[in-house]
Formats: C-alpha cells, sequence, structure tokens
C-alpha cells in the first residue's frame, strides 16, 4: 500500500531549543490537558505541507520555523519552512527528486521557475505527474495538488465538529476540484473525455463565425467546380482504371528489369575486382622474370668468359726450361675448369630457355585478362546507359502518367466532396442545431457511482458497528448530493450534542480511509484527527455512552494496516485502554501537574 506518513514534526527559534515530536507509522495518540501544545502538533505538519494564514504558534512564544520529516517508499524528505515565507526548503534522498528551494503555489513557480511542494509530495505518493484535473463544469483544468484533497487527512478541532459535510468544501469554487481529485485518487482517472469548453457567449460568437465563413465558402463552390472540371476534360474517352492497372504492371517489370541489371553490373564489378587482382598479380611475377632473366644473363656471360680464357690459355705450349738459369723441370699440369665450367652454362641455358617459355605464357596470360576486362568494362557501361537511358526514363515516365491518373480521381473526389459539402451545409450548417447546454457541461458527483455507493454504505455500517455506535444503526446512507452520512433515515444534524457529530464525522474520515486504501488508484496513507470526542468536555448536554468512545479508539488500534494515524484528544476523554500492547505510540502533555513532558514547546504551558 503506497503512501506517506511523518516521522517528526519540530518547531525551532532563535535561542529556543528545538521542540519536537517523533511519530510511528501506525497509530499515534496525543493527548493532555487544554492549552498545551496538542493542536499546534497538527497545525505545524498542516504549515509545512503549505497551509496558508498564520503561523501556527504565536509569535510571542519566539518559534518562527518548523521542519517536517516525510518517510516515502523510497527514502525521506525533510521540509522546512519560516513563519512569513511562501517557499520551504526541501533535503531529500529519494533518488530523482530535487533538494533546494519549493514554491508553495504553481503561479509562484511560473515566475520564479522553482519546483512546487505539492508535486513533490505527489511524487512521494505514487502519483504521475503532470496532472491536471477539471475545475469547473467547463472543463477548465488546474493542477492537482494536495491541497485540494488535505482537508480530507488533516481534521482539526474547528472541522471535525462541522454539521454540515465534513468532505465537501463550503466554497462553492473549490466543490469541483476537491470531487475531481478525490475521483482520481479513486480511479487514477482524469476524465480526458472532457474537452475544455468555452463559455456560452464564446459559442454564439464562434457559431456565427462559422456560419459566416460556410457562406463565403458556399459562394465560392460553383467557380470551384468549374476549374475542377476543366481539368477533367483531358481524361475523357479514356479507361483511367485500366490504365493504371497496366502503367502499375508495366512500373513493376521495368523496376525488376532494372533490379537485375543492377545485380549483372555487381557482378561484373566483381569480376573485373578480380581480374585487375590477377593483374597485379601478373605483373609481379613479370617483374619477378625480368629480374631473373637479368640474372641468368649475368651467369652465362662469366662462365663464357671463365672458359674462353681457359681455352686460351691451353693454346700455348707449356714452359720446361727455367727462365733465369736455364735448367730442365717438368711442368705441373694445371687443373681446368673447362668442362665445369661449360656444364654450369649448360644448366643455365635450359633454365634460360624455361624462363622465356615462362615469360611468353604470363605475356599471353596479361594480354587475355586485359582483353576479358576491356570486355567486362563495355559490358558494364553498356547496362550503366540502358539502366540511366532507358530503363529508369521508362519508370520514371510511367510513374509520372501513374500520378496524373490519380491526380484524376483525386479530382473526382473533390467533386463529389464539393458536392456533398454543399448540399451538407446548406442544409444543416446554415440553421444549425443548439447543442444542449447539459452536455457541454462536467458535473463529477455523477460518477460517484452505485458501486461507489453501495461500498461506503457498508463500511460506514460496519465501522459504526466496531465503534459500537449506539443505538445500532439499521440503515446507512451515503447522500451523493449531501455528501454526508445519513443514519436511519436522519441526517447528522438531526443528534443532539457536539460530541455525536464529531464521532460519526470522525467515522466518515475513516470510511473514506478504509476505501481509498483498499479500492483506491491512490492512497496519501496517512489521517489526522484532532479531537474526535470534541464536545465531550465542553459541558454541553452530551452523553455519548462511553462504550462509544472505547469502541472508537479500540477501532483506532485494530485498523493500523491502513496507515499512519494521528489522534489528538483530551486527557480526559481519552478511554482507559491497553494502548502499549497495541503498539500505539502516546505521547502525554502533563501541563507541569504531573511528571512528564509539560508541553509541545519547550517551557512555555499556558
Amino acid at each position: 500500500m503506497a503512501g506517506i506518513y511523518f516521522s517528526r514534526v519540530t518547531a525551532r527559534g532563535i535561542g529556543k531549543r528545538d521542540s519536537f515530536v517523533d511519530f510511528t507509522p501506525g497509530l499515534n495518540i496525543i493527548c493532555g490537558r487544554s492549552n498545551t501544545g496538542k493542536t499546534a502538533v497538527a497545525r505545524c505538519i498542516d504549515f509545512a505541507l503549505g497551509k496558508t494564514g498564520d503561523f501556527p504558534i504565536d509569535e510571542a512564544f519566539g518559534y518562527d520555523e518548523v521542519e517536517l520529516l516525510v518517510q516515502a517508499a523510497d527514502g525521506t524528505i525533510s521540509i522546512t519552512r519560516n513563519f512569513g515565507k511562501n517557499q520551504v526548503d526541501v533535503a531529500t534522498n529519494i533518488p530523482g527528486m530535487y533538494s533546494g528551494k519549493y514554491n508553495l503555489t504553481h503561479s509562484q513557480s511560473k515566475t520564479t521557475g522553482l519546483p512546487v511542494l505539492s508535486d513533490l509530495l505527489l511524487k512521494a505518493m505514487g502519483i504521475s505527474l503532470p496532472c491536471k484535473i477539471i475545475k469547473n463544469i467547463d472543463s477548465k483544468r488546474t493542477p492537482l495538488t494536495l491541497r485540494t484533497f488535505l482537508h480530507m487527512m488533516i481534521f482539526l478541532n474547528n472541522d471535525i465538529g462541522n454539521v454540515e459535510s465534513v468532505l465537501e468544501p463550503k466554497e462553492s469554487i473549490q466543490k469541483t476540484v476537491f470531487f475531481s481529485s478525490l475521483l482520481f485518487l479513486m480511479t487514477g482517472s482524469d476524465f480526458p473525455e472532457y474537452k475544455e469548453q468555452p463559455k456560452k457567449e464564446i459559442r454564439i460568437a464562434e457559431r456565427n463565425a462559422i456560419l459566416r465563413y460556410v457562406n463565403t465558402q458556399i459562394s465560392n463552390i460553383s467557380e470551384k467546380k468549374k476549374v475542377l472540371q476543366k481539368q477533367m476534360t483531358a481524361f475523357q474517352g479514356i479507361d483511367v482504371e485500366q490504365q493504371m492497372t497496366a502503367l502499375i504492371a508495366g512500373i513493376e517489370q521495368t523496376e525488376s528489369a532494372i533490379s537485375a541489371a543492377l545485380s549483372r553490373r555487381q557482378e561484373l564489378v566483381q569480376e573485373i575486382s578480380e581480374l585487375q587482382e590477377k593483374m597485379t598479380e601478373a605483373e609481379l611475377m613479370k617483374s619477378r622474370y625480368a629480374a631473373l632473366k637479368s640474372q641468368y644473363t649475368a651467369d652465362i656471360k662469366r662462365l663464357t668468359f671463365i672458359a674462353d680464357g681457359e681455352m686460351e690459355r691451353n693454346a700455348h705450349d707449356k714452359n720446361t726450361v727455367c727462365p733465369f738459369c736455364e735448367s730442365h723441370f717438368t711442368p705441373k699440369d694445371d687443373e681446368t675448369y673447362i668442362e665445369s665450367a661449360r656444364g654450369e652454362l649448360s644448366r643455365i641455358v635450359a633454365q634460360m630457355n624455361d624462363l622465356t617459355k615462362a615469360e611468353q605464357s604470363l605475356a599471353e596470360e596479361m594480354r587475355w585478362m586485359s582483353e576479358e576486362m576491356a570486355k567486362l568494362d563495355a559490358e558494364k557501361d553498356s547496362i550503366e546507359s540502358h539502366i540511366q537511358q532507358e530503363l529508369r526514363p521508362k519508370a520514371e515516365a510511367m510513374r509520372k502518367s501513374l500520378a496524373d491518373y490519380k491526380s484524376f480521381l483525386q479530382l473526382k473526389r473533390e467533386m463529389s466532396v464539393i458536392d456533398d459539402f454543399a448540399v451538407g451545409w446548406e442544409a444543416d450548417l446554415r440553421n444549425p442545431p443548439v447543442e444542449p447546454e447539459s452536455a457541454l457541461q462536467y458535473h463529477p458527483r455523477e460518477y460517484f457511482n452505485d458501486d461507489f455507493k453501495k461500498l461506503i454504505d457498508q463500511y460506514y455500517k460496519k465501522i459504526l458497528h466496531e465503534c459500537s455506535y449506539m443505538p445500532e444503526p439499521t440503515s446507512t446512507n451515503f447522500n451523493i448530493s449531501d455528501f454526508d452520512i445519513e443514519i436511519d433515515g436522519h441526517k447528522k444534524s438531526a443528534h443532539e450534542g457536539q460530541g455525536y457529530t464529531s464521532f460519526v464525522n470522525s467515522v466518515t474520515a475513516l470510511t473514506f480511509r478504509h476505501y481509498l486504501a483498499h479500492h483506491g488508484k491512490y492512497y496519501p496513507g496517512f489521517l489526522i484527527i484532532d479531537t474526535p470526542l470534541l464536545g465531550l468536555d465542553q459541558g454541553v448536554a452530551d452523553s455519548a455512552p462511553e462504550s462509544m468512545c472505547s469502541g472508537l479508539f479500540r477501532y483506532f488500534m485494530n485498523h493500523q494496516e491502513e496507515g499512519q494515524l494521528i489522534i489528538i484528544e483530551n486527557s480526559k476523554n481519552l478511554p482507559d485502554l491497553d494502548y502499549a500492547a497495541a503498539g500505539a505510540n502516546v505521547i502525554t502533555f502533563t501541563k507541569g501537574l504531573t511528571e512528564g513532558r509539560p508541553g509541545f514547546l519547550h517551557g512555555i504551558v499556558e
């Protein structure tokens, strides 16, 4: 169950000790004697939440600031507001939420650009923003704010004893926006089907302006019709639909031919690219062959030189006499290299011949590749020329013809529309029907349907029973017109005594809390009731049974799962129950007459 609750409210002042009250998520009871600051606690909460008007604490006490700690599902929000300020300081650890100054109203934010406190708290309750609700019968809208429905969550002691509806605002201008906000909490709907309606005088003026415009248009219809008829003469004697069918088929065929040509062109580009790669490889091989041929040529020259030199040397007789001493000796035979040189020369010459053949083969292959690339390039150019000069112009021409035929059909439709337009406007808009006023108005009470009323009646009766209401009611009826409960056919005003009235109003608050907690799209999560037994201590002739008082507080204890409940009550009216066993947080202000905390503000007891 979504919603928020309050963990602490603090009053501060310069030179003053902080005065605070801590709360739990369930039942909290602030009790004590009169003039101990019980109501001031609730008023401080209301002030921190944007209440306009006086500071909730007498200025003479020296306090001028209130801080409220709010607990949400994702973290904590601290709201600090000073007396006389229409801005608050916010500190929060909730992801995605801004810490800093906030305005109290949307109108302020239009000039300052600061965010609005209400939006922050609505988001903390799980409500998506922006959200605008209807504020009057003409469906004008205003931003949803916490203040539009906060009065059904915070009941101060001057509200709880109201003999009229404790929910419906007294001011007429506030009623529609309250019902819209309540319906939004219940259903999550902002009624988008309702569009803002201008005032009756404006609607009449708009209708007259439309009639003047219509009359002007009708006067121009015949001239426009002549123009259209002239344009349509170009298509006389032509079966337009048949021609369009043929053109569509021709366009599809031509587009298919273009697609096939583009596909073949892509294949050619790929083939040319592959041949270019092979040609590059062949050029590299040709270069290698040339280098090898040069090496072979050099080797052949070297070996030929060696062999020729050896042969020249062997052609001369060997000297057998010493040229110095003229003695004879036997010459040593020199080793010859002629045969080995000749063998090596033969091998290289053979390799040279093989290389020559390889060069010739490579040259032939390169010639073929060159010719093939030229053929492929020519085919590619032919395809591109065919596409650009024949296929595409053909397709474009057929599309233009098709567009002309479509224009003709559009002209026919325009002629038909003009005829209908003329007949319709002349018949209807020259004498427009008057729209019923009720059809334009928004009445939110109509959306509190039978299912809602049935549940509310059941919950009222059930809660009255749990609270030991006397006498035991036979029937309960929530009157939508008064937006208040009727018990056994009697309005609340029929009961004598303010205590009964406060009791029934408290049950009203509990009933709607129960409904929102179990059926509402959104649930604020908290409820504050200041003196639900108001009147029992004022000396009036009110004799509510003790069982009713105990029953009411027993209900408080038994339904803490529905969210935070803060009850403020005088000590003498507080039933003698085991609040501790129920886990209730009881805060007692003693006024200094007994031990314990004298009051809300430290050192101040009136």
